[in-house]
């Protein structure tokens, strides 16, 4: 496997964790809210609206609209500004990370997670296509759809397109419940708090993507290398 999609490959996994630490922080810590999507929370506001039940509906659209704030900016950042979303998405979940843990040292009520609701989106954006495939690092049920449909196939089918399809979706599914175990622990002891760990998945994450940028620069200067001696070996044999 090339070098360069083999890392591709761990920082997806590595950007998965912190998807999974995200989402099973504000389920255990905050009355089963899933910060990661909106599914359930537009579900929640017909609901409500129906049954002319208002309370919570402050938080709901809150939510929704910083849900679509993330999205909203990674099209501006990219048309305006047309780097890479992915260091900034990095960035942005240590922030993240560090903001949620400064609100929870005050109060536990719900807008403290409007930040993970701001950053989840963009981190999606940002980590949707790694090793040519499309993935989700924020929630689980396309991924698993295609683990199971990719793994399916190769058991038919023998192909072994469809084998590395299925380790790669697996594998992210696997990564992004390891995420939800960290907290899941973390939590047990240290409740709301338990949101400073979400520093180990964010630091392997950036030292991964560190890494591979470097391996970019390095393949780059290697091929310019070849390219230069291949053309001066051509000119002398001529």
């Amino acid at each position: 496997m090339d070098r360069d999609i083999k890392n591709q490959r761990h920082t997806h996994y590595a950007v998965s964790a912190i998807g999974g630490f995200m989402g099973g922080y504000a389920i255990i810590n905050f009355y089963e809210l899933f910060a990661n999507a909106q599914t359930a929370n537009m579900i929640h506001l017909v609901e409500k609206l129906v049954g002319h039940d208002y309370t919570g509906l402050v938080y709901i659209f809150s939510a929704l609209f910083t849900y679509i704030a993330g999205n909203v900016f990674c099209v501006l950042y990219r048309k305006f500004v047309g780097k890479n979303l992915r260091m900034l998405s990095l960035v942005l979940d240590v922030l993240v990370i560090t903001a949620v843990g400064i609100i929870t040292e005050f109060t536990h009520i719900s807008f403290a997670l409007l930040p993970i609701l701001f950053a989840m989106p963009i981190q999606w954006n940002a980590f949707n296509d790694d090793a040519g495939y499309v993935s989700s690092t924020i929630f689980s049920t396309n991924n698993l759809r295609q683990a199971t449909m990719s793994l399916t196939q190769y058991l038919t089918d023998k192909d072994k397109a469809q084998l590395s399809k299925t380790k790669f979706y697996w594998s992210t599914l696997l990564y992004f419940h390891i995420g939800v175990a960290v907290v899941c622990v973390a939590s047990i002891f240290y409740g709301v708090h338990s949101i400073w760990f979400g520093f180990i998945p964010a630091v392997v994450a950036i030292t991964l993507y560190v890494i591979r940028c470097d391996l970019i620069t390095y393949l780059k200067i290697k091929n310019r290398r070849y390219s230069r001696k291949h053309k001066n070996d051509s000119l002398k044999s001529a």
